[in-house]
């Protein structure tokens, strides 16, 4: 693949030059036998001092190498590597220019929350391509993030699949969450399927071959977003791409939500079943629950996980689809060893990361969702349900620039459509540690569904069974 050029040339500093208060200029090509990105960047701020940058890629298969910093006259500047990024010294003020190489362990990513290059396709997270200026400062600053402009030079007949707006030839992120949380890829191979759902439109960007057709996955991101529309109101974005490609075989599959864009790579034997409908369904909710709303780790992914498995069984008619999700992490429950010590919040401050499988925050955080879904539902004799509290949270949410709920501000919620008898089951299985059990899992599930949904048989003690008795 041959090393493409790279330069910012005056019309991109004019650009830089006529936006406020700040601009970052960003050109990324794909370059070298070994492919790897070569990265030059221009940065127009009104302050002479520091610039400190802020690099992501840690634990997602790239690597930031061969920084460097010089003036707008091509004069070095001193920089120093700091925890998470660099800090560039520019004592005579006036634009910084700095440039990077990003390489990649993997040819192919390992995952969606992933990235990786080879000759044949690009797929990353896009916090792992950019050295970009620190949300968190200009937060604490007051000031408004830079206006990014970014151009990839891609080999040839190659297309980039990206949800950036475009202004000429350049991509425009609209905020640094757009610029750093977000997936991008390219290659000549994929294949775009476009509609409308739930008040929004949707791409669905697919490549590659596996045991499903392509019409079955967008009917899935479909009725995702649109069930979700149903339940939680409009979708929040005016446009929501997809991006899906054929992962690592042997690799766990996975899904990244975005703030626009959701990527679903899945390893290449995997059935469009009920782990990855359910999975795209997750996905798809986060638009609302962390997209719209922040709030606790145990809503944002446990409780967006139940109504995911609800909304996908309402879909398929068959409430036996929220019954299996709904044990099968109650199953994991039963392994998690602080269960009945520690609460979710507290699990999300003192024990960060981990196997999701593992974690109150996914798996009690989902039964607490149906306990208190079943809950509001008695309190109110079926004029309300958990739908009805997300509905008052995200319409709050909306009014704050922190987009965060409390979590007692949801404790409140819930009592306010439930009654009493929600803020008992709130204060037992959220602010407390009190156990579920499959006796009220199956409560639950029947004032949600009407149906009975009793537990699976608990095969570690069914004694095995021979197919066919020996010969006499």
């Amino acid at each position: 693949m041959a090393g493409a050029a790279l330069a910012i040339g005056a019309g991109a500093a004019r650009l830089a030059a006529q936006q406020a208060p700040d601009t970052a200029v960003y050109n990324l090509a794909i370059t070298g036998v070994r492919p790897h990105l070569a990265v030059e960047a221009r940065f127009v701020g009104p302050d002479a001092g520091l610039l400190f940058l802020t690099t992501r890629s840690a634990a997602t298969g790239a690597e930031v190498d061969g920084f460097g910093a010089s003036d707008d006259r091509g004069g070095p500047l001193p920089f120093q590597r700091t925890g998470d990024g660099f800090a560039i010294t520019n004592v005579q003020g006036g634009p910084v220019r700095f440039r990077y190489q990003v390489s990649f362990s993997d040819s192919v990513a390992s995952a969606s929350t992933a990235s990786g290059l080879d000759t044949t396709r690009l797929y990353a997270v896009a916090r792992s391509l950019f050295v970009a200026p620190d949300p968190v400062l200009y937060r604490k600053t007051g000031h408004a993030y830079p206006v990014v402009r970014v151009v990839f030079l891609l080999p040839p007949r190659w297309r980039l699949v990206a949800d950036w707006d475009t202004i000429g030839e350049a991509l425009a992120p609209r905020s640094a969450d757009d610029l750093l949380e977000n997936a991008v890829a390219a290659a000549p191979d994929y294949r775009y399927h476009t509609g409308t759902a739930g008040g929004a439109e949707y791409v669905v960007a697919v490549r590659g071959h596996r045991a499903f057709t392509d019409s079955a996955l967008v009917e899935v991101v479909r009725q995702s977003l649109e069930r979700g529309a149903r339940a939680l109101g409009p979708v929040p974005v005016p446009r929501v791409l997809y991006i899906s490609d054929a992962g690592r075989k042997g690799r766990t599959s996975g899904s990244l939500q975005g703030t626009r864009t959701i990527g679903l790579l899945w390893e290449p034997g995997e059935m469009l079943e009920r782990a990855r409908s359910h999975d795209t369904f997750h996905e798809t909710l986060h638009l609302w629950f962390g997209g719209v709303m922040e709030s606790e780790r145990w809503w944002t992914e446990g409780a967006t996980d139940y109504f995911a498995a609800r909304l996908y069984a309402d879909w398929r008619g068959d409430p036996s689809q929220l019954a299996s999700l709904c044990y099968e992490s109650l199953r994991n429950y039963e392994e998690i060893p602080h269960r009945a010590t520690m609460t979710m919040a507290t699990e999300a401050r003192t024990l960060p990361g981990g196997d999701n499988t593992v974690r109150l925050v996914y798996r009690k955080g989902m039964l607490a969702a149906l306990l208190l879904d079943a809950a509001v539902r008695r309190g109110s004799h079926g004029s309300a349900d958990l739908d009805t509290v997300a509905r008052e949270l995200l319409a709050t949410a909306r009014t704050r620039r922190s987009r965060t709920v409390s979590e007692a501000e949801i404790g409140e919620a819930v009592a306010r459509a439930g009654g009493r008898a929600a803020r008992r089951e709130w204060e037992r299985v959220v602010t407390g540690t009190g156990p579920i059990t499959a006796k009220q899992v199956a409560a639950a599930l029947k004032e949600v569904t009407g149906v009975d949904l009793p537990p699976p048989p608990d095969r570690g003690n069914v004694p095995k069974a021979l197919a066919r008795p020996p010969a006499p």
